[in-house]
């Protein structure tokens, strides 16, 4: 994840199952279990003893159905696009078309076996002297190959205005460097298994058993170096620790193994004088495995991170093995996706505008960016009415405050401006092949912004996406078209609905503005350090017992929440559920509403908030995310905020000791 861009959920695609035909509907509940005990049960119960997680799936919940729901509508566009390949007049949508049709091709990627990958791996056996490394994981980065570290455009954190360039931690092939640490018996099978998945990905591109083995021990060996060298999740948490504005002079005479001058020319960037390094030991243990670690071993590496790259784009042989390990394996996953879905998501990551234009011409209304704009302008007005009432904050920084709050840019739906894809070819040829192509389509972009000034207007997801993000050097916040439906949006629903859903996502995303991490950045975006030594104090005082509450908590088995973690989406759950809850009682403009289907306004609007939340996890992928995901599980994101609101209690008559009712609550905002 990139550190400027904080998502909302990590989420997947399922198979459709029955959609429920109400905002609030009545057969999700659990009416046995009180809503002062469990309140997450109360609101899904009914939900939860119906569901199942599709056998394509590691999880199923409110959001998979809605992203079931866009994948229909994106699917019958890409098969349209398909089908007017040969008549169409419109590049972009020829462009789909070709892509599309070249992924469902699965005759032709039998046929082809690893053949498209010919020259990238002709390419990596040439590495013959160390100096030879820079220029090939050059190549690769241009390709969209992560191999060694991770290289990229960034803004300046210290001067927003500005593109710079970044390398950062990276080039692992298991999602996290403590995969590679631990020595508990379970962690050690599992990356005994993850060497047997390499050594299968060798030899199914030609090597021996015995080879492909050897190899796999090498793989293992860099890997692991790298993953001893990286920062965790949490040390990355704070900006100023991975903010390191470095000479390119100065690491090419710390760290000068690799040939950095070489590597910038190779990657089509000149005049580049500086750079950020996220991770300044990683770099120096980079450095040390250019300069000792075997050649060999390093081919293999380079092949290694190639090979996993585009084996989903390969024959049945290389697609099954991916899916094994990396599904199976670490998520519990035990069918495969259908093919058009795997298309579709390939298509999406590689022209999501092209596929976002002809998406949100058909499925996103005017009307519903107006109520959604008005929605932000309410919820806008109570944050900064709750800035201007807080007693632990001075006015020195409460000014500061407004002014990053006014500040504050809103992306509705999908951009002013849509992404040009001229420079982009796509050739009826290999699916591998216009991987690659698109890949070093969106590497060159993303060079060309280094040196210039920021691009204030571009999104970091595409229209059709089901999630939402605040981006700190930017100050927006960024809600697609594709979160703006059922069970988020609805534009028949009533207010307590939408403001229970949409509304505290909208609050979430501001309220990131002003979380531990956010609040570091000031409103032009820059990493300022702009509160007074008084006011940290104070929030820190107040995100600690956030902290304490969700280090209590068990994620799965014996397996806690770690509290550091996800302190960043629990302090925005907590205000955005209670700055979205204010704003709805200002909607109402000093009416009491209606109860409906037997539920007040202020119940409805909790209900909302709860079956958002609503889904069930398989085991081996909820431990995964226990260790990685900055989220905590969804039944505590549902009922750890509420358990510090006293409208909530209210809302439901509860009393203290009841068990959503905490004896020590948080109160930030």
């Amino acid at each position: 994840m990139r550190r400027s861009c904080t998502l909302l959920l990590l989420l997947f695609a399922a198979p459709a199952t029955a959609q429920q035909s109400k905002p609030i509907d009545p057969a999700n509940l659990d009416t046995i279990c009180a809503p002062c005990h469990d309140f997450f049960q109360y609101a899904n119960g009914g939900w939860l003893k119906r569901a199942s997680i599709p056998g394509d799936l590691p999880a199923w919940g409110a959001f998979n159905e809605l992203q079931e729901r866009n994948f229909d509508a994106l699917h019958a566009v890409l098969d349209a696009a398909a089908a007017d390949v040969r008549t169409t007049r419109d590049a972009d949508l020829h462009k789909l078309g070709t892509f599309y049709s070249t992924c469902m091709d699965s005759a032709r990627a039998e046929t082809a076996g690893v053949k498209p990958l010919a020259a990238d791996l002709a390419r990596i056996a040439t590495v013959r002297s160390r100096g030879d490394l820079a220029g090939t994981i050059a190549h690769l980065h241009r390709i969209g190959v992560p191999a060694g570290f991770t290289f990229r455009s960034t803004q300046d954190a210290k001067n927003s205005s500005r593109v710079i360039a970044e390398a950062y931690q990276g080039g692992l092939g298991l999602p996290d460097r403590d995969y590679y640490t631990r020595n508990d018996s379970a962690s050690r099978a599992l990356l005994s298994n993850y060497e047997a998945h390499v050594a299968a990905m060798f030899t199914l591109a030609g090597r021996s058993k015995a080879a492909g083995a050897a190899a796999a021990r090498g793989v293992l060996a860099i890997e692991s170096a790298l993953a001893r060298a990286s920062m965790t999740p949490v040390e990355q948490r704070n900006p100023e620790a991975i903010y390191h504005l470095t000479r390119l002079a100065d690491l090419q005479a710390a760290q000068p193994r690799l040939g950095w001058s070489g590597y910038f020319d190779a990657v089509g960037l000149t005049g580049i004088a500086e750079l950020n390094i996220g991770q300044p030991s990683f770099v120096a243990a980079l450095d040390s495995l250019v300069a000792n670690a075997p050649l060999e071993s390093w081919r293999g590496y380079l092949e290694w991170q190639l090979l996993s790259s585009r084996a989903p784009t390969l024959d049945s042989r290389f697609v099954n093995e991916s899916f094994r390990f990396n599904s199976t394996v670490l998520r519990g996953v035990k069918e495969m996706r259908p093919r058009w879905k795997r298309c579709l998501i390939r298509t999406d990551a590689a022209m999501g505008e092209i596929l976002g234009k002809a998406y949100v011409a058909r499925h996103f209304t005017p009307e519903a960016k107006a109520r959604a704009l008005e929605m932000v302008g309410n919820i806008r007005a109570e944050l900064r009415d709750r800035l201007g009432r807080l007693a632990w904050m001075t006015d020195t920084t409460k000014t500061k405050a407004y002014a990053k709050l006014d500040a504050i840019v809103n992306k509705i739906g999908y951009p002013d401006h849509w992404r040009d894809y001229s420079a982009l070819r796509i050739d009826p040829v290999a699916f591998a092949a216009n991987v690659s192509r698109a890949s070093a389509f969106a590497f060159r972009r993303d060079m060309a912004k280094i040196g210039k000034p920021v691009d204030r207007n571009e999104w970091l997801l595409s229209p059709p996406t089901v999630n939402a993000y605040y981006n700190p050097p930017v100050n927006e916040i960024a809600f697609p078209a594709g979160i703006m439906q059922p069970p988020f949006f609805d534009p028949k629903a009533d207010d307590a609905v939408n403001y229970g859903g949409m509304g505290a996502v909208i609050g979430h995303e501001i309220s990131h503005g002003f979380d531990d991490q956010g609040r570091q950045y000031d409103a032009q975006g820059n990493l300022s350090g702009w509160w007074l030594p008084a006011d940290e104090k104070a929030f820190n005082q107040r995100a600690d017992v956030v902290r304490e509450q969700f280090d209590g908590y068990v994620a799965i088995d014996t397996i806690k929440v770690n509290g550091k973690l996800t302190l960043g989406e629990n302090i925005a759950d907590l205000a955005g559920l209670t700055i979205a809850y204010g704003a709805y009682r200002r909607s109402l403009a000093g009416r009491d509403p209606p109860k409906i289907d037997g539920f007040s306004g202020p119940q409805r609007f909790f209900l909302s908030w709860a079956q958002v939340w609503r889904g069930t996890y398989r085991p081996e992928y909820a431990k995964l995310l226990a260790q990685v995901d900055p989220h905590a599980p969804p039944a505590l994101r549902a009922n750890g905020p509420l358990s510090n609101m006293q409208e909530f209690a209210e809302a439901f008559s509860c009393k203290a000791g009841d068990p959503m009712v905490r004896a020590a609550r948080a109160e930030i905002w």
